[in-house]
């Protein structure tokens, strides 16, 4: 039977292909050039790109928090989950760098 409550209380989960983030935050934007993740797509996200190019998200007046990079007044949706590499046999990089499956996940923050 469609529409199920407990349909809608599963967590969609939301992952880059470039980096090892996932988030669950519809509202997130996810930058694939410099993987940076921002609360809002058009504050944050909008913000960092200048002229077309990535910017460092503190040069231009966001601030970290839970994993999101957030504009003054904004809250963080939820937190960023990183697949660990230390599972897989790999070093731990939740800066950026793609990890293979079967790393343990966890938070951001």
């Amino acid at each position: 039977m469609a529409g199920r409550d407990n349909e809608y209380e599963r967590p969609i989960l939301l992952g880059c292909g470039g980096c090892d983030a996932r988030w669950t935050a519809l509202t997130a934007a996810h930058c694939p050039t410099c993987h940076a993740t921002f609360a809002g797509a058009t504050t944050g996200f909008d913000a960092h790109r200048v002229n077309g190019v990535c910017q460092p998200p503190q040069r231009v007046g966001l601030r970290h928090d839970r994993g999101y990079w957030l504009v003054a007044g904004e809250q963080p949706p939820g937190r960023i989950l990183y697949r660990s590499r230390e599972g897989a046999g790999g070093h731990s990089d939740p800066g950026g760098s793609a990890a293979p499956p079967g790393g343990e996940v966890r938070m951001a923050g």
